[in-house]
């Protein structure tokens, strides 16, 4: 009897979650044979009984939680069940090393819905993110409204830069009373 460690699948195991959604999981165990002598006695076949401990104890698991928990954590749900199968597989002369839900599988229409409702999140998500930086850009400009309000010396020096992106774009610029006059008849200052 071989009693290194090996690896038993159990792919395409269907359940019902608590939220009534049908799935397919895929799971893995490792596993070896501690004790050739009470793996025999104890069950006609170790590999089917390790199967079978696997498929009750995860559709027991998974069948109480809803798609959403499955989803969120499929670490931790392998967990709870290893515990029972292990439990189990130690009185026929097996040890069960780790065990994991390898897969969850989800039916085609359950897909696209589950698709289309993780994209309105993220939607969502950066519109929210727009929204905020347009909000910290509206600031952004009011307080510069209230700091060239206050000191016309910087409206002066902003009216200066925005005279040099628009010269730069133009082609030829004529300037009719010194730039003395352009200035002045360009933005008139209240006192």
């Amino acid at each position: 009897m071989d009693t290194r460690w090996q690896t038993h699948e159990v792919t395409g195991q269907e359940l019902l979650t608590a939220d009534r959604v049908t799935l397919r999981v895929n799971l893995a165990a490792d596993y070896r044979v501690v004790d050739p002598l009470r793996a025999v006695r104890e069950v006609k076949d170790f590999a089917d009984a390790l199967h079978l401990a696997l498929q009750l104890a995860f559709r027991k698991a998974l069948g109480a939680l809803t798609l959403d928990a499955l989803l969120a954590d499929k670490v931790a749900v392998s967990d709870e069940a290893a515990a029972e199968v292990r439990r189990e597989m130690a009185a026929i002369g097996l040890e069960v090393g780790a065990i994991a839900l390898k897969d969850v599988i989800l039916p085609g229409e359950m897909r696209e819905i589950l698709n289309r409702v993780v994209t309105a999140q993220k939607e969502a998500e950066a519109n929210v993110i727009r929204r905020r930086e347009e909000t910290n850009a509206t600031r952004s400009l009011l307080n510069t409204a209230k700091v060239m309000a206050e000191n016309p010396v910087m409206l002066r020096l902003k009216e200066l830069e925005a005279l040099e992106a628009i010269a730069g774009k133009v082609e030829r610029l004529t300037v009719h009373n010194g730039t003395e006059g352009l200035m002045t008849d360009l933005v008139k200052l209240r006192d």
